[in-house]
């Protein structure tokens, strides 16, 4: 490994990362960017490089080797990058100025280099207007051809992003294109506007880690994008302990119409935050492949949004454990049409409301909701003639902030779509009046669980299953059905 120093390699780090002028005679600042790519240019699997950034550099962005074995490593967010005025490019990409041109290539992806990892130091990306920042092109985002991010990896494995601050980045904070092995952590991403994603992700990508990292974004901390870029399946994605006040905590969708692919074991833990769209948006239209959203994990979080799963696609799992839910719609965009505006666990999302879609596993562990007063909830929308297979709640209540005997109307509001299986094993009812909305007991197609007759609630003696003790609608008794047959149940 060869270890060069920025300040040793003639670079002038002059830059004032806060603006971009020179920080000793507030003038122009010299441009760091070309002496740093020729001294990175040689890094190879023989002989990898690692730049030690110990000032703040103006730069006209940094293109290093392709195939990777090069580092970057800053001595604390007071070092880094500010991206020069007019750049028209990422801040710091692999390859050459135009390796990112086109933005969405499409198939097949490349072979991946490997191994580069950044560290410890600032990137402004210099956003402006489109006239004024780093794109000149007349669009903020970028050209006709490429937006322009902070951080632009692709076609490697082996990557390391940790303890970088990204700040006003024309678009993205950090692209990650056809990778693998790649961990982000302890990072912070501060941008306004739509199209300022924190980390996106495009298909393919595989075994991908966030951890610890802050995001205040004007669009979503993380997108898991499967038809751009190359596009291909995502899979393996672990998100822990971050902190969120984006669009979404994270956007998950596999196709727009043509080609369909898959994402696959996404686990998101010990996150907390306010989304003003979904906590999770799932989806951009109809016509995914079957669980095309085959395994979602989200454990120990508290997330405020209108929903925490807004669903516009297929799934095939999804675990939602220890989690709580505070309805809010203070930044919410409803895109028509919409048939109601009932903040849910689950709804229709907001953004994308017209599409169908079926579940084939909905769990829920130990949830709860937290109402505020003036918003409509209920545990779950279901819309759209939208199906979910098996329902199940193993722990699940109302923390009222509505104000006393204001109870939330349903756990379910079916409008139009249907339920399989509901199972209750474990549920408390105070709070909530009716299992389901209006009529809509006859879209659910049976219903079971060790705590049916707990919940106090009535039941139509039509679904429930064979063997669960309920209280029958129809004579308003403790009933179970043995073998289709209605009979009183007697405690034992």
């Amino acid at each position: 490994m060869t270890y060069l120093r920025a300040s040793e390699i003639g670079c002038a780090l002059d830059c004032d990362l806060r603006n971009g002028r020179n920080k000793y005679t507030g003038g122009n600042a010299t441009d760091d960017g070309p002496r740093i790519n020729a001294a990175m240019a040689g890094a190879t699997a023989n002989h990898p490089i690692t730049l030690i950034i110990d000032g703040s550099a103006l730069i006209s962005g940094l293109f290093l080797p392709a195939g990777g074995y090069w580092n970057i490593a800053g001595l604390g967010c007071g070092t880094g990058f500010f991206v020069k005025t007019g750049t028209n490019n990422d801040a710091i990409h692999n390859g050459p100025p135009n390796a990112a041109v086109p933005f969405d290539p499409g198939p097949p992806a490349p072979a991946r280099g490997m191994n580069v990892s950044l560290i410890n130091f600032t990137v402004n990306g210099n956003q402006g207007t489109g006239f004024n920042g780093n794109s000149t092109t007349g669009s903020r985002l970028g050209s006709k051809l490429a937006s322009y991010c902070g951080i632009n990896l692709m076609n490697l494995n082996n990557i390391s992003i940790e303890n970088v601050v990204l700040v006003r980045t024309s678009a993205y904070h950090v692209r990650l294109s056809n990778v693998g092995n790649a961990r982000v952590s302890g990072c912070v991403m501060e941008s306004q506007f739509p199209g300022n994603d924190g980390v996106h992700i495009d298909g393919p990508g595989n075994d991908i880690a966030i951890s610890g990292c802050y995001f205040k974004t004007g669009d979503d901390s993380i997108a898991l994008n499967c038809p751009e870029g190359y596009s291909g399946n995502i899979s393996r994605v672990e998100v822990t302990n971050c902190t969120v006040n984006s669009w979404t905590l994270m956007r998950l969708y596999t196709t727009l119409g043509g080609p369909k692919f898959s994402i696959d074991e996404v686990s998101v833990s010990n996150c907390n935050g306010t989304l003003a769209e979904a906590a999770f948006l799932m989806g951009i239209t109809g016509g995914s492949s079957p669980n095309s959203i085959a395994s979602l994990t989200i454990s120990d979080c508290s997330l405020a949004a209108p929903t925490v799963l807004g669903v516009a696609e297929n799934f095939g799992t999804i675990i939602l454990r220890n989690v709580t839910f505070l309805a809010s719609v203070s930044n919410v965009v409803w895109a028509a049409p919409q048939s109601n505006l009932t903040c849910g666990f689950l709804r229709p999302t907001p953004l994308y409301a017209g599409a169908p879609y079926t579940g084939s596993n909905l769990i829920l562990e130990n949830c709860r909701i937290f109402r505020n007063p003036g918003i409509q909830v209920a545990g779950l929308v279901l819309e759209n003639d939208s199906t979910i297979e098996n329902l199940t709640f193993n722990g699940f209540g109302v923390q009222d902030g509505a104000g006393p005997n204001r109870l939330m109307p349903n756990l379910l509001n079916i409008g139009s779509g249907s339920i399989g299986e509901l199972v209750l094993n474990s549920l408390n009812s105070t709070n909530i009046n009716a299992p389901v909305s209006a009529g809509g007991f006859a879209n659910v197609g049976s219903v079971s669980g060790t705590g049916v007759l707990a919940t106090g609630w009535e039941f139509p003696d039509a679904v429930m299953a064979n063997g669960v003790p309920y209280i029958s609608a129809n004579s308003g008794l403790p009933s179970i059905k043995v073998n289709g047959v209605v009979e009183p149940y007697v405690q034992p």
